[in-house]
């Protein structure tokens, strides 16, 4: 009985002193909106404010169950829609945040830039907060990045994918793999590319350090933006040639690109 209590106790004592460290925290360094820079009422994450909220995500979003194309939820198919009905993807699905415009890809942009760690952070919360429940019901197992190539890591100072993931991960309670999947080659950015062009572009692009950590698991593989898949489709394969069991690609934004 005085275990329990003392254990009781203890418990109080930690959740007290936190609320007192936050506390202190907040008051020298008062909360603000990680997108916008207004203030903040409390810490809690995800650090952005109301507005902010509203204008960077939807609280529900439809999109395609194989691409995560936004789509009407009468058209929605197992077998995907227009853009991606007639490709082969390597991954299950997408599971996406939002659209790849107005707030949210300025949002994105800023993001990949190293003083805006802050603002990655945020979004992954917030990309859990709401799409969390959709997440869970794949039952994923390994948080994996997508990878970025050394030199264009060393140029950026960021790779906003690895922030992504290991926020999600930690949100979800998930190990985060983030050395595992390796960029083999510094390919041409897909952006200067057309759609049938990236798929040449990143084929063989990517390895697998220890494919004993992702042999026979379900892997989530975050990354930042999704355009034509091209890149995601590449990390994916290699990643079930390694013996990963399901493929589940998780973006904070869906581009309107054309898969075809």
């Amino acid at each position: 009985m005085w275990t329990a209590r003392w254990a009781g106790a203890y418990r109080w004592f930690e959740s007290a002193k936190r609320w007192l460290c936050q506390a202190g925290t907040d008051l020298v360094f008062p909360p603000q909106c990680a997108n916008c820079g207004a203030a903040l009422e409390s810490s809690t994450a995800p650090l952005l404010c109301g507005v902010c909220r509203s204008k960077l995500a939807p609280a529900v979003w439809h999109g395609c169950a194989r691409c995560g194309g936004a789509v009407a939820p009468a058209f929605a198919s197992k077998s995907g829609c227009a853009l991606c009905r007639h490709v082969r993807f390597y991954f299950e699905t997408v599971v996406a945040l939002s659209a790849y415009q107005g707030e949210l890809k300025q949002a994105v942009l800023r993001m990949k830039h190293a003083y805006a760690e802050p603002l990655a952070v945020a979004l992954a919360a917030l990309f859990v907060e709401l799409r969390g429940p959709c997440l869970k019901a794949y039952q994923p197992e390994l948080v994996i990045p997508m990878a970025m190539h050394w030199r264009r890591r060393l140029l950026r100072g960021i790779n906003s994918a690895d922030v992504l993931a290991g926020e999600v991960g930690r949100r979800l309670g998930l190990p985060v793999g983030r050395r595992l999947l390796r960029r083999r080659r510094n390919d041409v950015p897909q952006r200067y590319l057309r759609p049938a062009d990236r798929y040449r572009n990143v084929r063989g692009s990517f390895a697998i350090r220890r494919a004993s950590r992702v042999r026979g698991r379900r892997v989530l593989l975050v990354d930042d933006v999704l355009t034509t898949g091209a890149t995601a489709s590449e990390a994916a394969r290699t990643l079930k040639r390694a013996g990963a069991s399901q493929v589940v690609v998780a973006v904070l934004a869906r581009a309107e690109g054309d898969d075809r």
